[in-house]
């Protein structure tokens, strides 16, 4: 049909009427990779070292990480959680519960505060019993790619209409809870990122969470082609908070 309309010579024009073609196969995250897992990096200490190879596949895979929020660090608050990391793209967000499972989830939009994400590169992951010799579950979203994540400027973290919400909110902080429906369920079809044989399946307490982005600054965009493409502004951010809880 295009071909009829503007001849041949158009559709293979790799910038047709000035206008820079898309080039799918550089665009990550449009999809969780559940088929290898992700390298080393060497900036990696020990504890992201462990989470790295669940970045496969994303835009984070080699890139050199940051802690930019820890609530035991911060404060266990959802303003203190946005002033650190709206803005800085990609994220990968971490938590240790009061039964001993560590688990987090991937947000590949980055937060901001503007309300709900649509995106079917977002996962969950989990260690249950919280022994992380092995390697993870890793679990994409399903179905469709709405409300992959709930990003509000008064709340905290959220995949899914309830899957996994970690909102740091007033009252109950360190309030979690968990029923997967949005994104695949565990093997056997368990519908709980905790630790169930010490606590409960849908609601638990946190120890610890942390949300991790790339080092350098917030991002950036200029349009490209047809797209907007980021960069990282280099403002010298810092390294993060010292490690805490998660230091292996």
């Amino acid at each position: 049909m295009v071909e009829k309309l503007f001849g041949k010579a158009v559709v293979e024009d790799a910038s047709p009427f000035g206008l820079k073609r898309m080039d799918w196969s550089s665009v990550q995250d449009l999809e969780v990779t559940t088929d290898r897992w992700a390298g080393p990096v060497a900036t990696d200490d020990p504890f992201m070292a462990k989470l790295r190879p669940l970045l496969a596949g994303t835009q984070l895979e080699t890139e050199a990480l940051r802690c930019a929020y820890s609530a035991t660090e911060d404060g266990w608050n959802p303003d203190i959680f946005h002033d650190r990391v709206d803005g800085y793209g990609a994220a990968l967000c971490v938590a240790r519960t009061q039964g001993g499972a560590v688990l987090g989830g991937y947000n590949p939009l980055g937060f901001d505060g503007y309300g709900p994400k649509a995106t079917l590169g977002s996962f969950l992951f989990s260690w249950p019993d919280g022994g992380m010799s092995q390697l993870p579950h890793k679990l994409p979203k399903v179905a469709t790619d709405q409300m992959a994540v709930v990003d509000g400027l008064g709340n905290g973290i959220q995949f899914g209409p309830g899957d996994l919400k970690m909102q740091l909110q007033r009252g109950s902080p360190t309030r979690a809870t968990c029923k997967l429906i949005d994104y695949q369920r565990l093997p056997g079809g368990g519908k709980s990122l905790f630790n169930t044989s010490a606590e409960s399946a849908t609601k638990t307490e946190l120890v610890e969470l942390r949300v991790y982005v790339r080092k350098g600054g917030k991002l950036k965009y200029e349009l490209d082609g047809l797209r907007w493409k980021s960069s990282v502004c280099d403002d010298g951010s810092g390294e993060g908070p010292p490690p805490g809880i998660f230091t292996m």
